[in-house]
């Protein structure tokens, strides 16, 4: 059995509209995919089929050589129970900082101490620790962003699928969450698609890189990334 997600000639339609148009790609366990491209090019749409939220209209989706059957609510609830994905715009509970972390742990089974620590190291790592008890709508945008991908990896998850989790984060707090992301993927041997806006990041986390443009994959990089080509396409 190969370790590997495989979006194979996946096609998507909104109306008449073609999203997608046979696009093909390959997540790694240890390694992050990212995907780049112009505003509606069909990244966004790629990644809810790869989180299993909505189903391609011609193609197919395997995850560790098992093709995904999209008709099955069983098999999908049971493989979303892996997956952590994250929108542009990630929703925060109507509770504190701390509970945000702390709860959604606890509902996964960890016990008080065990999700105290992890809550409260998450916390410290993401330069939260002192907003921990205030109600976490009255955060900055950038601050809701941190607290979502703190929870998200707090969780443990296979396989992360993030939507440009940096986008609305300062500079030295970007590198900070690439810097935990990257790490994260690499011990944790899991699989991680993420879509990127910025070459400078797709360069420091990309193993990976793919350019989609007008629902086609039009470029693949892996190893040394030229900054030229993905250009010529943004």
């Amino acid at each position: 059995m190969k370790e590997v997600i495989r979006a194979l000639n996946i096609v998507k339609y909104f109306g008449e509209t073609r999203i997608l148009d046979n696009v093909s790609l390959e997540a790694h366990r240890g390694r992050i995919a990212v995907i780049m491209g112009p505003n509606g090019s069909g990244k966004s749409t790629l990644l809810k089929i790869l989180a299993l939220l909505i189903p391609p209209d011609d193609g197919r989706l395997e995850i560790d050589d098992s093709p995904i059957d999209f008709d099955s609510e069983l098999e999908k609830r049971s493989l979303q129970k892996k997956i952590a994905y994250l929108p542009q715009r990630p929703p925060v509970l109507s509770a504190s900082v701390f509970n945000n972390i702390y709860l959604p742990l606890r509902l996964r089974g960890a016990s008080k101490e065990e999700a105290k620590k992890t809550t409260e190291s998450i916390l410290s790592i993401l330069r939260l620790k002192e907003y921990a008890k205030i109600n976490a709508h009255r955060l900055s945008g950038g601050q809701k962003q941190l607290l979502a991908i703190g929870r998200t990896l707090a969780l443990n998850p296979e396989i992360l699928l993030f939507d440009e989790p940096t986008a609305s984060l300062a500079p030295n707090t970007a590198e900070t969450v690439q810097d935990i992301v990257k790490r994260y993927v690499k011990e944790k041997n899991c699989y991680a698609v993420i879509v990127s806006h910025s070459i400078t990041e797709a360069k420091k986390i990309a193993d990976e890189l793919y350019v989609l443009v007008s629902g086609k994959i039009k470029e693949r990089f892996s190893g040394q990334i030229s900054e030229a080509e993905i250009l010529k396409w943004i």
